[in-house]
């Protein structure tokens, strides 16, 4: 019986030089929420204090960030941190300022430490000038939350029920702003509503059941509804100030330009 054929293994292509210069390194980034409040695999395994690596966009990247529909449902913001910023494995359900500081993050990697932005003073006949500003005073000075933060996110409401609460993610945000840009229903912003309740609540009275706790935010009243709010918003001091300083060059006052993070903008 004669011997089989030997398979030849498939010819690999040559690696292309051009790539190896032409690939960016990436830059760690300490998120400002160091990670304290991801339990549900929004962060790789690897992610160590809330560090992550972040590579510069490609122009592929930047087409999708710059997207209208995908801005508008989400998807640029989960695409492209998918492919600059691996370690993040669930996009969607950052915190919300966590993804603020890391669109200022990809911006500085991708094009720099500089940007421009347009800004019109309030002093008398002013004009529209362009600026100069920098991004790095925006990530070095961005609020960090620690350990000693979590039990400010415990509420106990006049019933005695302790909410156990978290930040404001980017997935109910951006609902917030879909909803914004769109005519509802009163039933439809109820239930708006509602859902916003319902994503800040970690747990009641120890228990996380979700649809527990859904049915128990239907029930209370509207006075612990804006209580939870409120409090929530009470501890919304930290992460990055999207303000940026310069001095108009009408009248030489130093004045602070908050920053957009629009992409169609913010990218370009």
């Amino acid at each position: 019986m004669n011997d089989p054929t030997p398979v030849q293994p498939p010819v690999q292509p040559p690696e292309n030089p051009l790539l190896q210069r032409a690939r960016m390194p990436g830059q760690t980034f300490a998120l400002p929420s160091g990670g304290l409040f991801y339990t549900h695999g929004e962060l790789d395994p690897t992610v160590k204090n809330g560090e992550v690596l972040v590579f510069p966009m490609v122009t592929m990247d930047e087409l999708s960030i710059k997207t209208p529909d995908k801005i508008m449902n989400g998807t640029a913001v989960t695409e492209v941190f998918a492919r600059c910023i691996p370690q993040i494995k669930r996009p969607e359900l950052l915190l919300a300022k966590d993804v603020d500081f890391l669109l200022v993050c990809l911006r500085k990697v991708t094009y720099g430490n500089e940007m421009q932005v347009s800004y019109i003073h309030d002093c008398e006949n002013a004009k529209e000038h362009s600026y100069m500003v920098s991004l790095d005073p925006l990530i070095a000075t961005a609020s960090k939350l620690d350990r000693s933060q979590i039990d400010s996110y415990t509420l106990t409401l006049p019933n005695s029920q302790v909410v156990k609460l978290i930040p404001p993610k980017y997935n109910i945000m951006l609902e917030m702003y879909q909803a914004f840009n769109s005519e509802l229903s009163d039933e439809e912003t109820k239930q708006r509503v509602l859902n916003t309740t319902f994503s800040l609540i970690e747990s009641v009275d120890g228990i996380e059941d979700r649809q527990m706790i859904h049915e128990w935010v239907r029930t209370i009243s509207a006075g612990f509804t804006r209580k939870i709010g409120e409090h929530v918003a009470k501890l919304s001091k930290w992460g990055p100030d999207l303000h940026a300083p310069l001095v108009c060059k009408d009248c030489q006052e130093e004045v602070k330009v908050e920053i957009s993070l629009n992409p169609i903008h913010f990218f370009s």
